[in-house]
């Protein structure tokens, strides 16, 4: 198709028809100031070819001008039918028709297929996002990601249909379906990462075979367990005899009666052995009380004597610190008058220091405050944002309810493919000329499988209706029940759909970050809250003027210094002076109680001696001679009941032992009773529920299981072989994509660099390298004028293509040569004249002195009318 011309009402500046005509096929150049509609015609074009006239999203509203009115385009140009109009409307009173000599074509949505099928849409591959060069995006890999997929798209469908080697060998379109179709089969098995997919076939067999192999394990466990508590109880019914037989019962018995009459024949030596100790140890203690006496009465002595002595050397000392303590206390006077004429000196200075600082103290409030009423205001600002975000969360999901509605979702999916794959179906295989039959009205499809989960009728010609009633289905139970469930959850949210309940808790998520992030900025600026942060800001004072009789502040810290100098050493000597008075006073006291300490022990050695020393001395040296004689006569009756004693330790080990053996038998008789009860118990209970015949059930079906998974791995790994063997062989004919635009570039090349030449880059299929001069550039190093010098000769390239295949389009730029220097200009104009030949090409600029050397037909907006229809 060739554009001839287009007409534009009410769209954006355009409130009144303006029509730009005679579009040539060849170059047409359309050089006029900035904001005069050339961006507002090219998206206008845009809107007529890709948008419905039904459409009402931003890309249509974008185009309505600020005062109101419904859009309308109207666009001639030359088909392979003849010369038609394109018309549409959008938002007030929509339409779309197409008119060919005066006649309606279509209208309404078969108009809009009727201009579908002139080119195909961006998204869908159309070579327009590759042809059309939007204002701002010159580049082959401008735009959002959406806009680089469409146009790789393009390039992609465009060399598959002009590189017919590659469609006939491996590559294409015919290898991107295989591929796709291999990837859809690949993906049902495995996932992106090449792990099994969750819910897909491979990854239920492997379940089965994990799950199968655990039930085995476990079952293998429950029988040895069996055959272990069998010989257990084996084992402590035969220990439990041997406890129990007569003989051992009998002299274990014995044994215990003879050790009692040992152990009590022991004890009755034993006490006689005590009682003689007790006399013996009696004796012993009166001769040490003795013993002591006399030597306390030695020490009574001598302490009398050694307190005297003390007692006037503490009396001598107690003199000496009296005197010192005098001297020290006038010289402590003395320094407490300098300390208290420095102090009133430097009194008065601080006094002035004070209003000083006081004046200073108040500006600084001042800045304070002017500071936090700032801050109070950005805080104030951030609360309503947390208030308002938090309104927002509020309304939406949570995570939660997501999830319980997911599953529900999930559930459905599982019951839905387990009720397709439980239910039973119906195939009809005809013979050759046989009648094709009907159920529920409908043909019945040769070899086609029928799924048979509700009622239905068969017919049989000449014989009458075969009624099919699959029964009940604990599998469509299932199903049934999963849906309502799900459907239970939606409306317990309040939604609609899965998509709405996941836009909904995207919808809190977002407001919850924002709550986050404004209460998180409020906590740094308020952080104890606003009515504190506004308490504190009123705390201070309002700005006020300084007094007149300020302190002389330049001297003042210098006079105050050499005060606080003075005043410092004042109260220096006045400490050492008490610390002197202190220490000489603390003397006197330590002499005068060391004095009385003294006396108080004499006191005490002379209350402690007896009033006859002597007579004293002689009662207890008698008294010591009698208790020797009596403790010598007390042991020698102990040496002699030792030495007949029997051994009392022994016998009572003895008796210990024959006791604990017994305790331990009828101990041993009661566990071992229980432990064969439990192991009767559980052997019975094992027996009883089958263990061997459901492991051998379990080893059938895991063996199933195992080659189900084998199967299914099989198939996994026969795809991934056939997509590397598919990839192999495009990477291997990917080269013969690009000889086509080689061909076609490098007469292009030329004009600007002689034996320059690009290199592509496979998967994008665009520019990867320059080569100039022996040197390989990387397309990003390149300067921006050659980027998209580079870009627009690329694009002549695909249109010239295009056109060869049998699909001409028309190469639209807007301001597409921004950076280009004048010198390399004259030859992308040249560039551009070689490839008008046989394609129309519309230039938009608004560089109007550089473009007049570009040649071409010229053209301008000019008033015009709408056509009838669109009236």
């Amino acid at each position: 198709m060739k554009l001839v011309s287009v007409t534009l009402c009410d769209v954006r500046r355009f409130t009144r028809p303006v029509t730009l005509a005679g579009i040539g096929p060849g170059l047409n150049v359309l050089a006029a100031p900035n904001e005069d509609g050339k961006s507002t015609l090219f998206d206008a074009l845009q809107a007529v070819f890709f948008q419905k006239h039904r459409a009402a999203g931003k890309e249509i509203k974008a185009l309505r001008p600020h005062a109101g009115g419904a859009p309308t385009v109207s666009v001639e140009l030359d088909t392979d039918q003849g010369r038609v109009r394109l018309t549409k409307r959008w938002l007030s009173r929509p339409m779309a028709e197409v008119h060919q000599d005066g006649r309606l074509l279509a209208k309404g949505e078969v108009a809009e297929d009727w201009i579908a099928a002139l080119t195909q849409a961006p998204e869908a591959g159309g070579p327009s996002g590759l042809l059309w060069v939007r204002q701002g995006l010159t580049a082959l890999d401008d735009g959002e990601r959406r806009e680089q997929d469409q146009a790789q798209r393009a390039r992609r469908d465009l060399l598959s249909s002009v590189a017919g080697e590659v469609e006939a060998l491996t590559g294409g379109r015919r290898m991107d379906r295989a591929l796709a179709q291999t990837e859809a089969a690949l993906g049902e098995l495995v996932t992106a990462q090449g792990r099994s997919k969750a819910g897909g076939p491979l990854k239920a067999a492997e379940d089965d075979v994990a799950r199968l192999t655990a039930r085995v394990a476990e079952l293998a466990d429950l029988a040895r367990l069996l055959e272990a508590d069998s010989a257990e109880r084996r084992r402590l019914r035969a220990e439990r005899a041997e406890l129990t037989e007569p003989k051992a019962q009998e002299s274990r018995q014995t044994r215990l009666t003879e050790a009692r009459a040992r152990a009590e024949t022991a004890r009755a030596f034993a006490s006689h052995l005590t009682r003689a100790r007790e006399a013996q140890g009696a004796a012993d203690l009166r001769r040490t009380s003795a013993e002591a006496s006399l030597t306390a009465l030695d020490r009574a002595e001598a302490s009398a004597r050694a307190a005297a002595t003390r007692l006037e050397e503490r009396s001598r000392d107690e003199a000496e610190t009296r005197a010192t303590a005098e001297a020290a206390q006038t010289a402590l006077s003395r320094a407490q008058a300098a300390v208290t004429e420095a102090r009133a000196r430097h009194a008065t200075l601080q006094d002035q220091g004070a209003r000083q600082a006081e004046i200073t103290r108040r500006r600084s409030a001042s800045e304070q405050r002017a500071a936090l009423t700032r801050r109070l205001t950005e805080a104030q600002r951030h609360a309503r944002t947390a208030q308002e975000a938090a309104q927002v969360a509020q309304a939406g999901l949570t995570q939660p309810v997501l999830d319980a509605i997911e599953s529900c979702a999930r559930e459905a999916r599982v019951r839905t493919e387990l009720h397709a794959r439980a239910a039973p179906r119906l195939r009809m295989d005809y013979a050759p000329g046989a009648t094709p039959l009907h159920l529920d009205g409908r043909t019945l499809e040769p070899g086609v499988d029928h799924l048979l989960d509700r009622a239905l009728v068969l017919d049989l010609p000449g014989l009458g209706a075969l009624h099919l009633h699959p029964g009940a289905s604990s599998t469509r139970e299932s199903l049934d029940e999963a849906r309502r469930a799900l459907e239970a959850a939606l409306q317990a949210a309040g939604v609609a759909s899965v998509e709405a309940a996941r836009a909904a808790v995207r919808t809190r998520s977002e407001a919850e970050a924002r709550a986050l992030e404004a209460r998180a900025a409020l906590a740094a600026l308020a952080p104890e809250g606003l009515a504190t942060l506004e308490a504190a800001r009123d705390t201070l004072p309002e700005p006020s003027e300084d007094p007149d009789d300020l302190p002389e502040a330049e001297t003042l810290p210098q006079r105050l210094q050499a005060a606080a100098a003075a005043l410092r050493a004042a109260e220096e000597a006045q400490d050492r002076a008490r610390t002197q008075a202190e220490a000489a006073r603390l003397a006197e006291v330590r002499a005068l109680s060391l004095r009385e300490e003294a006396e108080a022990r004499l006191a005490e050695a002379q209350a402690a001696l007896p009033a006859d020393p002597a007579a004293a001395r002689a009662e207890a040296e008698q008294a010591r001679q009698a208790a020797a004689e009596a403790s010598t006569t007390a042991a020698a009756e102990v040496a002699r009941l030792a030495s007949d004693a029997p051994d009392l330790d022994a016998a009572e080990a003895a008796l210990t032992r024959a006791e604990a053996v017994l305790h331990q038998v009828a101990e041993r008789q009661r566990d071992l009773g229980e432990a064969i009860a439990r192991l009767d118990a559980a052997i019975s209970l094992r027996a009883g529920e089958g263990v061997e015949e459901d492991l051998a059930a379990s080893r059938d079906l895991l063996a199933e299981a195992e080659a189900r998974a084998d199967r299914m791995a099989f198939e996994r790994d026969t795809l991934l072989l056939l997509r590397r063997t598919l990839e192999q062989a495009r990477a291997e004919a990917r080269e013969h994509y690009f000889e086509p635009v080689t061909r076609e570039l490098a007469p292009l090349l030329r004009l600007l660099w002689p034996e320059a030449e690009l290199v592509f880059d496979e998967e994008k299929l665009l520019p990867l390298h320059l080569c100039r001069n022996g040197q390989e550039e990387q397309i990003e190093v390149l300067s921006g004028g050659t980027r998209e010098q580079i870009a627009l000769m690329v694009r002549l390239a695909f249109a010239r293509l295009l056109a060869r295949s049998g699909r001409h389009a028309p190469v639209i730029l807007d301001d597409a040569l921004v950076y280009t220097d004048d010198a390399r200009i004259e030859r992308m104009f040249d560039a551009l004249h070689r490839q008008a030949n046989d394609l129309q090409i519309l230039v938009l600029t608004c560089r109007q002195r550089a473009f007049r050397e570009l040649g071409g037909q010229v053209l301008d907006f000019a008033p015009g009318t709408l056509p009838d229809e669109a009236l």
